[in-house]
């Protein structure tokens, strides 16, 4: 593990802030095994780009797609913040390998999934950890990536200083993100803000529009290499995707009547907020200051 340090599995449960054991709570259900999953452990929204066919497809596309922002090759080092099941570092293996990631998630649900589907393959290890504590040396790492999970974090400059600090000068990171398209006006737009991020989890100073997120990335050590909105191509196809009567019916099986309507009611806010015009769904590349 590059400047890794070993963490007790118990004594990161005690570590962790209030937040965070709610974003635990939150991913953490009960669930159908990857293998048995259609979504295949993924748990972004994935990336609809022509010709994509299946919520699998488009999520391993948004993985991929990052990876080609980061220009991730052989010899990469990368540090995954909130990494799921694991899916997304096998693609990212696999893609743009041989490489070596070191990956953490708050939720220990997922961690242990992640290193079930991992078993046996070099250079993939998995932590049970905060984003914003990252346990690694400073310039342990090439390349940071964060698949959709930055807004959850308390808070995402937090993490970003996180990562600057872990990169090595000149080194890359690369996040799949979502920003307020505009502010919200008048009452109801406010509390449909308010409701939607409270059902994701979303802090408060985490809800900035494109401008906060280019000054939040300069602050944290980051010049910003590009952002591109991908909103078109996100928000309506998951939304389409978990609408599904078989969708449906294997949440109901993996997390009960009240985690599936749950799931329900974050996934519609989601998309009513986008469908609002106040939510974008970005992706963003950026590099540490000085040269490699």
């Amino acid at each position: 593990m590059p400047g890794g340090t070993n963490i007790g599995s118990h004594r990161m449960d005690s570590m962790l802030t209030p937040h965070e054991r709610r974003i635990d709570r939150l991913y953490g259900h009960g669930g159908l095994g990857v293998t048995a999953d259609s979504h295949r452990g993924y748990m972004n929204f994935g990336l609809w780009d022509e010709g994509i066919a299946g919520y699998a497809a488009a999520a391993r596309r948004m993985v991929e797609r990052l990876g080609e922002l980061l220009g991730l090759g052989p010899g990469a080092r990368v540090v995954d913040a909130a990494c799921g099941r694991g899916s997304q570092d096998l693609d990212l293996a696999d893609r743009f390998g041989p490489i070596e990631i070191d990956a953490i998630d708050v939720t220990r649900r997922n961690v242990d999934e992640a290193r079930a589907q991992a078993a046996g393959r070099a250079g993939l290890r998995f932590h049970h950890g905060s984003a914003t504590r990252l346990p690694f040396q400073a310039g342990a790492f090439t390349h940071a990536i964060c698949v959709e999970a930055a807004h959850h974090f308390d808070t995402r400059e937090a993490y970003l200083r996180e990562a600057a600090r872990v990169l090595v000068p000149g080194g890359r990171i690369a996040l799949a993100d979502i920003v307020l398209a505009r502010a919200p006006r008048g009452r109801a737009e406010h509390a449909l803000v308010a409701a939607a991020a409270a059902l994701w989890q979303i802090p408060r100073s985490n809800l900035v529009d494109l401008a906060g997120y280019r000054a939040c990335m300069e602050r944290s050590g980051f010049d910003v290499r590009s952002i591109e909105n991908v909103s078109a191509h996100t928000f309506p196809g998951y939304y389409h995707a978990q609408r599904q009567p078989e969708r449906r019916r294997e949440l109901v099986r993996s997390r009960g009547r009240l985690g599936a309507s749950v799931g329900a009611m974050m996934n519609y806010a989601a998309h009513r907020v986008y469908r609002a015009g106040l939510l974008d769904y970005i992706l963003v590349a950026g590099q540490t200051r000085g040269g490699l």
